[in-house]
């Protein structure tokens, strides 16, 4: 048996007017996916929600998401991300900081640490970087492997990552929608499960 994989996604808004992808504290999570393969079936996947704007919030978003892991994996599990090693994990490693310099009391530098010192991180965007010698979507990755995967719409289009920033700030309002809410679940968790089959087929 191979070791456990996890893997995460994270969906966020904007914190400033003109944010840059390349920069962590441009970018707070709403909402992020998780998965994970024991390797003895299919991938369990859940979206772990943000509860409202709060900075509370999202330390409780953060630290929810740490839990769900910490209840399934063994000792040093692969952690699959795409674009995890600029996007996912510089705004996660930023935002433990800014919660521990805003909430008294708070450990969630040190359980960030420890959550990602004990992955061994696999960025599958890099390994195709690699092979290919130049970057690939994750829907062009998923195209080229024979993958497929959710397509949620919202208002009769397609949800796409381009419309994360606006639903989530709805979800974050004070008028929350449970059908919004269903639509970034699926798009969320459609960044996250396919991602264990892309890794086999990478690895094969």
């Amino acid at each position: 048996m191979g070791r456990d994989r996890i893997a995460i996604d994270l969906e966020t808004i904007p914190t400033v007017k003109d944010p840059d992808f390349n920069t962590p504290s441009h970018w707070t999570p709403f909402c992020v996916a998780v998965g994970y393969d024991s390797g003895d079936g299919d991938p369990e996947v859940e979206v772990l929600f943000r509860d409202g704007p709060s900075l509370d919030e999202e330390a409780q978003l953060l630290h929810s998401m740490i839990d769900w892991i910490a209840d399934r994996i063994g000792d040093s599990p692969v952690l699959l991300t795409y674009n995890g090693e600029s996007y996912d994990l510089p705004i996660l490693k930023h935002q433990s900081y800014v919660i521990n310099d805003e909430i008294s009391g708070s450990n969630i530098i040190e359980r960030m640490y420890l959550f990602t010192q004990t992955c061994d991180h696999v960025d599958l965007i890099q390994l195709i970087k690699d092979r290919k010698g130049y970057w690939v979507s994750l829907d062009d990755a998923l195209d080229e492997y024979g993958i497929d995967s959710d397509d949620p719409e919202w208002l009769n289009k397609p949800v796409t990552g381009g419309d994360m920033p606006e639903m989530g700030l709805e979800l974050l309002s004070d008028a929350p929608n449970d059908n919004l809410r269903e639509a970034v679940r699926r798009y969320a968790a459609s960044d996250v499960q396919p991602l264990f089959e892309l890794d086999r087929k990478l690895r094969g």
